[in-house]
């Protein structure tokens, strides 16, 4: 790493970052100039480095260059991808076997009774209509280990502290533990005790003791500890993220391999880089690439952030669309929401992860009626096939706006894929018009309608569930379906703004390429603090949580080491998880310093929480005189990385170019046939503004802007959506 920030102020001058997603992987280009080019290529799950060249390709063809060209110039590569989630959601993983301690022999099979996850609200209020996600690991690979250590007490030092050791490790067990799950072929070992997270010395050692049979019996098979996954608590959530890491993550590195490997066959010398799912970014060696699991949608989140600070927005929602879901995301005063336990594929991990509400509605979403005249939308998605206008066997939202006259069939990709216009519509009156007896263009309008009508509450409910009012937020709406569907999705919530940019298709990879490279480390603790804690009291919690800190940023420097990142070259984030004593969750807290020395710098921990409770609840709700608890130290250690840029512009006549029109083109909207200008999004000016009805076509997307309303382009070329101001 530190021989490619050299080489980048020698003149590597390019970053590249692409958003492997289930239908399209979008790949950006961003130049010295900060000026950017999207590409993109269709998603194929089975051959990723064939989609990563191909988007990369698209994207330096159009200025002019070759990928060669741009790979032998390139300061940063990162690339996020789905490969690990797939793997979940097939089943096609590798052989796990887990150690685990005495007594909870049955932890993958009870998984916290969390068996509505993912479920809709209406499958989750019903017991029976729950059910366990498909098995990561078999029951017979389950051993149980007779050890134990002491978790503390709530209550503080009243009982034998945290970490004692009340039954030692049987070291027998493990010895015959290892050799049957050896013997019963399995691919990889976890293991996970109980309150390991305070003191991981019981699990270490057992990781000693198969490790040395594993060698002696000439196999290959890595060992991990749930310690060094997941130092965190609730065995539950931590059993999940040792889980996707065995069975995932490892294999998922060997893809990003290839995709790796295909760079640097076109002359890249540097690593590949993927995202974190809370920011940052991380090469390939790291070794809790579970991590990585959701890094597409916090790409998007980190772009929204960038361009926050740009613009200067205190409070963002943002409005993802792509060809599988709608996720909405929020940023207060520039912050991304955090939460602490990750929901994915019916699993609930111990991973921080960036707050996203989703509904699955995308441009992919398979349309149905059913036997009863109900109308359907997704999950089912037809992903890279896009739909019966392309390679699917079933109407979906594309083939509609399709239909419509929304998205032209010959400007797909910029022309690189043909859509049948015909198709969609026969499908659209077979599978929707025919059985509710309306008219075929009253049925497309009508499921358009709806779909924007459940997005436009989803949004809504983004902001209002947490007591916000939309007045104080900016609308960033992206993604490939995005800017076609805004119309619908923000109609008539006020918002401050609702913008988007002219490379909103691939704003994701966008978010990619703003991110930082970020390690982040935590260790699960339990400190209690009394309300009224005496002055000695809080000097040795201050030493407690200095030496966390301590070790690990010695974990830190030993992992980027090995990345190329000189300690010095290190900037750190210090940070807490804290409640009040007695709750159930526990909230980040980033403190301002890294000092933890005295008595104040505890209050000052205790300040931060609660200036930061109060921003997320009403004053009333805190609670001080039931006293704090510490339920982990975390660290973030950041290292530079390029950043792309956004260029300011020198504003121009409000009238676009004659160049910029392109045709005028009907279009059936809401409730009837209605004539369209269009424009090209390339050949637009800042200071334009376009007067709907109107739509901007991409080769990446289509923005449509409805009657009475207008768009304009900002001196960053950013796109603001606001009603007509005509006279």
């Amino acid at each position: 790493m530190s021989a490619k920030m050299n080489a980048y102020e020698k003149g590597e001058d390019y970053i590249v970052a692409l958003d492997a997603g289930g239908t399209m992987t979008d790949a950006i280009l961003v130049k010295p100039d900060g000026t950017f080019t999207v590409g993109k290529s269709i998603s194929r799950r089975d051959n990723q480095a064939k989609s990563y060249s191909d988007s990369v390709a698209d994207a330096a063809g159009n200025i002019g260059l070759t990928s060669d060209s741009v790979h032998e110039k390139l300061a940063a590569d990162i690339y996020c991808g789905t490969g690990m989630l797939n793997a979940i959601l097939t089943g096609d993983g590798k052989k796990v076997g887990l150690l685990v301690t005495r007594g909870f022999d049955d932890i993958t099979i009870m998984e916290g009774g969390l068996t509505y996850l993912g479920q809709s609200q209406e499958e989750a209020l019903h017991q029976q209509l729950h059910k366990h996600p498909r098995p990561l690991v078999d029951p017979k690979n389950v051993i149980s280990i007779s050890e134990r250590l002491g978790g503390g007490c709530y209550q503080g030092d009243v009982h034998l502290p945290a970490g004692h050791t009340l039954i030692p490790v049987n070291e027998q067990q493990v010895k015959d533990a290892t050799h049957k799950l050896i013997d019963q072929g399995c691919e990889i070992i976890g293991i996970l005790f109980i309150y390991s997270f305070v003191d991981p010395k019981h699990e270490h050692q057992a990781k000693k003791i198969a490790d040395e049979i594993i060698l002696n019996r000439r196999v290959n098979i890595p060992v991990l500890c749930s310690s060094d996954v997941a130092p965190v608590s609730k065995e539950n959530n931590r059993m999940k993220s040792l889980i996707f890491q065995c069975f995932a993550a490892e294999q998922t590195r060997e893809s990003f391999l290839k995709v790796e490997k295909t760079a640097q066959d076109f002359g890249f010398k540097g690593r590949l880089l993927t995202l974190l799912s809370y920011g940052g970014a991380v090469n390939m060696d790291y070794p809790r690439l579970y991590e990585t699991m959701i890094s597409g949608p916090i790409g998007g989140l980190i772009g929204a952030r960038f361009v926050g600070k740009v613009l200067n927005l205190k409070n963002i929602v943002t409005a993802d669309m792509g060809g599988t879901s709608f996720d909405v995301g929020l940023l207060l005063d520039g912050r991304i929401g955090m939460t602490k336990s990750a929901d994915i594929a019916g699993h609930r991990l111990a991973l921080p992860m960036v707050e996203l509400d989703s509904t699955g509605q995308g441009a992919g979403s398979v349309v149905w009626v059913d036997e009863y005249k109900r109308l359907h939308v997704g999950p089912e998605s037809a992903g890279a096939k896009v739909g019966i206008c392309f390679e699917y066997d079933r109407l979906t939202v594309t083939d509609i706006n399709v239909a419509l006259g929304y998205v032209d069939p010959d400007y797909f990709l910029g022309g690189q894929v043909k859509l049948d216009r015909e198709k969609a519509l026969k499908a659209l009156k077979e599978s929707v018009a025919d059985p509710l007896e309306i008219d075929v263009y009253e049925a497309g309008a009508g499921v358009l309608q709806i779909i924007n009508g459940q997005m436009n509450d989803l949004l809504r409910t983004m902001v209002a569930s947490k007591g916000f009012d939309t007045h104080d937020f900016t609308m960033l709406y992206y993604g490939g379906a995005g800017p076609v569907h805004m119309y619908g999705f923000a109609e008539d919530i006020e918002f401050e703004d609702i913008i988007t940019l002219p490379f909103a298709a691939g704003f994701s990879a966008f978010g990619a390429a703003c991110a930082e490279y970020m390690h982040r480390y935590n260790r699960g603790t339990r400190i209690i603090i009394p309300a009224n804690a005496k002055e000695e009291l809080l000097v040795q919690i201050a030493n407690d949580i200095s030496e966390a800190w301590k070790t690990l940023k010695k974990e830190a420097i030993h992992e980027m080491d090995a990345e190329g990142i000189k300690p010095e070259e290190i900037k750190y984030r210090y940070g807490v998880s804290v409640r009040y004593t007695g709750q159930i969750e526990s909230f980040d807290t980033l403190l301002e310093t890294g000092e933890m020395q005295k008595s104040e710098n505890v209050r000052n921990l205790i300040d931060s929480f609660e200036e930061m409770y109060s921003k997320m609840y009403p004053e009333g709700a805190k609670f001080s005189g039931a006293g704090f608890t510490i339920t982990e130290v975390n660290l973030e250690a950041i290292a530079d990385k390029p950043q792309p840029n956004l260029l300011k512009h020198k504003l121009k006549n409000s009238k676009p170019n004659k160049n910029a029109f392109v045709e005028k083109r009907e279009v059936y909207h809401k409730d009837g046939w209605k004539s369209f200008s269009v424009y090209e999004m390339a050949n637009l000016m800042a200071g334009n503004v376009i007067s709907g009805p109107a739509i901007i076509r991409d080769p990446m997307t289509t923005v449509i802007i409805p009657p009475d309303f207008e768009m304009y382009l900002d001196e960053f070329l950013v796109l603001h959506y606001r009603r007509a101001t005509r006279g």
